[in-house]
């Protein structure tokens, strides 16, 4: 099941985020330090897991940046991670459902390093890389741009 974040649940979102991203700075730290980073991303993003006899799955939802009216958004997915291809999916599936009845239309941009999993599951997934970004989380390593527009 797909729901939002509760208490109980940032304890067990650790060892998925530290399995996920094994060379991601924040997921390095103790575990107190990563608990208490993702209650502070929590006050001012959406964070949904997906619950399935554990946390097997979760992201965040992140809006930063809209069009004067308000009827084209700019969203990102943070932190994306899944145990498998197929909560991936559902995780994503639901993920774009939700931003979808935010704004009339939408433009999601994925920023995922080389060295991190998930390029090729969101090319699967009609996301399309638009860019290349040399040394930009870490020294020699290359950061993609990936994107998908929602009507």
């Amino acid at each position: 099941m797909i729901r939002p974040v509760q208490e109980k649940d940032y304890e067990k979102l650790v060892p998925l985020f530290k399995k996920f991203f094994p060379v991601h700075n924040q997921f390095q730290l103790p575990k107190e330090k990563i608990i208490s980073y993702l209650k502070e991303q929590s006050k001012t993003n959406e964070l949904i897991v997906y619950d399935d006899k554990g946390i097997r799955g979760a992201l965040f939802l992140v809006s930063f940046g809209q069009s004067s009216d308000g009827s084209h958004k700019l969203w990102k997915f943070r932190h994306f991670a899944f145990e498998s291809e197929k909560i991936g999916s559902e995780l994503l599936k639901e993920a774009e459902k939700i931003i979808k009845q935010k704004s009339k239309t939408v433009k999601i941009e994925l920023t995922i390093a080389e060295t991190e999993p998930g390029k090729e599951f969101y090319l699967a997934n009609n996301y399309k890389q638009e860019a290349a970004l040399t040394n930009h989380y870490r020294w020699n390593e290359t950061c993609f741009v990936l994107a998908k527009s929602l009507k």
